[in-house]
């Protein structure tokens, strides 16, 4: 083989080799980390057990279910990696046609996001668990195999591989949210459970400038949506040098917050009417004490004062904003502030809001396989960061997330900005 010597399997813990930057991994890392993904997603969805009763769980807004999810998965990557896709013109539109069929009969018709809804995905009738599992890790075999004999290691070569590597991180991280939907305890990674704590650290001054907004860098991985760079001008700012926390949120809940109409704009007040709401999603007060509670995949805690505030939708972010007297960052000030990295600033914690409608950059081009950021646009809020859920290479400061602004089921929360 012209690639790597080893060619790793579903249990393959890799090599000694450490790749610094996740996007830029050659072949031999690109397999480890297409592996290690796999696991990971494994490792989530086995909270759900052997059974096909354990994976029937109730449909829940803003996610997917979890054997759909691991049949998606298994998809996405043979169609970006083995599939042979290749667009053809029919009656003036560019469309995507599979050069070669499926490992797994039918799994066009179950497991493409455009020919099958949210709401049908819950009503499908799915192979039985076994099968999924067996065409997922056939799919991974023959990719690992084919990724093998790739002629080098360029940006153009392996494009494929990465786009399926960084589509599965983010899938896993969703499962992982439904698992705190459905109150299920992740069997691993036990790094889920513990809180993560970020005492709030006041704010930090940017002076501004002019950067390069989106990826830059003449070589390495980018997503279509970070593409094409934008030079910016972003005025001098303050940012808070951490999430806001849940004690801060707290405050503005023991104010009154969700009852008082003038903090919350329109579309808030809209939102707010349609849910039986006064805390944030998973907060609850003891029955006896009275005091707050967090539900944390299944297991009710204290409320941690010093972790960040997590699962609030937009409209929760900009009413505690406007409460505070403060605002939410800019997308393009979220991105200079994590590109300078001065010392002090703190992420990775939770997605974070940003004021800034999810759009594609001045000169963006789709193309027929990028509908899942397409559809997105002008419906979406632009959401950063990393949350405790992501791999390690999601935590980058480039990286863009779109989320509805109703969106209170991710792990999600918000840092703000003085006025």
């Amino acid at each position: 083989m012209s690639g790597f010597s080893m060619l790793p399997d579903l249990h393959f813990n890799g090599g000694k080799t450490v790749w610094a930057d996740a996007r830029r991994l050659p072949r031999e890392g690109l397999a480890q980390a297409l592996v290690e993904a796999r696991n990971r997603t494994l490792a989530w969805l086995a909270a759900f057990g052997q059974t096909r009763r354990g994976w029937e769980v109730p449909g829940q807004d803003f996610a997917d279910p979890p054997l759909w999810t691991l049949g998606h998965v298994a998809w996405h990557a043979e169609w970006w990696c083995l599939r042979e896709v290749r667009a053809l013109e029919r009656d003036g539109l560019l469309l995507q046609v599979p050069g070669v069929p499926s490992l797994l009969a039918g799994a066009d018709e179950w497991f493409d996001p455009g020919r099958i809804g949210r709401d049908a995905r819950w009503e499908a009738a799915l192979p039985d668990v076994a099968v999924v599992k067996r065409y997922a890790a056939d799919v991974l075999d023959a990719t690992l195999r084919r990724l093998a004999v790739q002629p080098d290691d360029g940006d153009a070569t392996l494009y494929a591989w990465r786009r399926a590597l960084f589509h599965e991180d983010r899938q896993g991280e969703a499962v992982a949210a439904l698992l705190q939907a459905l109150g299920i305890a992740p069997v691993e990674p036990a790094e889920a459970l513990p809180s993560v704590s970020v005492p709030h650290g006041g704010t930090l001054q940017f002076p501004g400038g002019r950067f390069v907004q989106g990826w830059s860098a003449p070589d390495g991985f980018a997503l279509p949506d970070e593409l094409p760079p934008q030079p910016t001008y972003v005025p001098a700012f303050e940012m808070d040098a951490a999430p806001v926390t849940n004690a801060q949120f707290l405050e503005f809940v023991e104010d009154g917050g969700y009852e008082r109409a003038a903090w919350w704009t329109a579309a808030g007040r809209q939102w707010l009417m349609m849910q039986d709401r006064s805390a944030p999603r998973y907060w609850a007060r003891h029955p006896d004490s009275r005091a707050w509670m967090a539900l944390r995949f299944g297991s009710l805690r204290t409320l941690n004062p010093d972790e960040a505030v997590r699962h609030v939708s937009l409209f929760e972010a900009q009413a505690w904003c406007a409460w505070a007297g403060r605002r939410l960052p800019m997308e393009s000030e979220w991105e200079l502030a994590a590109v300078q990295d001065r010392g002090g600033l703190r992420w990775g914690m939770v997605r974070e809001w940003t004021a800034t409608p999810y759009e594609p950059y001045a000169g963006f081009a789709a193309s027929p396989a990028d509908a899942e950021f397409v559809d997105c646009f002008a419906t979406h809020q632009a959401v950063r960061g990393a949350s405790f859920a992501s791999a390690a290479r999601q935590r980058h400061a480039r990286a863009r997330l779109a989320l509805l602004p109703e969106d209170d089921f991710a792990f999600v929360g918000f840092r703000s900005c003085p006025m």
